[in-house]
């Protein structure tokens, strides 16, 4: 019996050992698919300057599988990543101010004597979608068609991947007394391309997940 459970204690380990070696491998061999040309992911939200971080993540992510090459542009390649970053079309939908303070009471120096008083949020919950579309061999036309609205429900042989990932997070806004106006602002700005790094980040390790469990 103890032999026996030494044995599947050895099978265990190999099987994990297994997995994790055999998840560095291109996940989209088996579809005929040995290269993959990534171009700037397109922004349809209301976020600016968020196409670059999630394109890059993305590269950096499947850059990791062997057997998988990334070009970039419009190189040959048996397929094409397409992503397409949307939100809710109002901003404040997209960017939910949570957590009202009083300005004066939080920064009565930064405000000023002859301003009046108004509610800042403390805390910014940012959403986003990001879709994600793998397409073999496409033409200009059904790059199109998969950008537009009727995009996510397409279906067909050359599709490999059609995916949405939400795109959730959250930062603090500083408002610092004795701070000038435009201080604060650069400060919330950097902390609003932080998050959006941060996304970046998470909808790539999503993703990796993604095809991982279903390749």
């Amino acid at each position: 019996m103890q032999k026996f459970l030494m044995l599947c204690s050895v099978f265990g380990l190999c099987s994990c050992a297994g997995y994790r070696f055999q998840e560095k491998e291109n996940p989209f061999a088996q579809y005929g698919v040995k290269s993959i040309t990534i171009p700037m992911f397109y922004n349809k939200s209301n976020l600016s300057n968020v196409s670059a971080p999630m394109t890059r993540e993305m590269y950096q992510m499947l850059s990791t599988f062997s057997g998988l090459e990334l070009k970039s542009g419009k190189n040959n390649a048996d397929a094409v990543l397409i992503g397409i970053v949307d939100s809710p079309s109002q901003v404040k939908e997209s960017r939910e101010a949570s957590n009202l303070r009083s300005a004066k009471n939080a920064a009565e120096d930064a405000l000023g004597e002859n301003r009046e008083d108004f509610y800042i949020p403390a805390t910014t919950n940012v959403r986003a979608n990001l879709r994600l579309i793998l397409l073999k061999n496409p033409s200009e036309k059904e790059i199109e068609l998969l950008k537009s609205s009727l995009g996510k429900f397409a279906v067909g042989p050359k599709i490999i991947v059609n995916e949405t990932i939400a795109l959730n997070a959250s930062f603090t806004r500083e408002l610092y007394s004795g701070s000038a106006i435009d201080v604060i602002d650069t400060q919330n700005r950097s902390a609003l391309r932080s998050t959006i790094d941060d996304m970046a980040k998470n909808a790539a390790q999503n993703f990796k997940d993604m095809i991982l469990y279903a390749f």
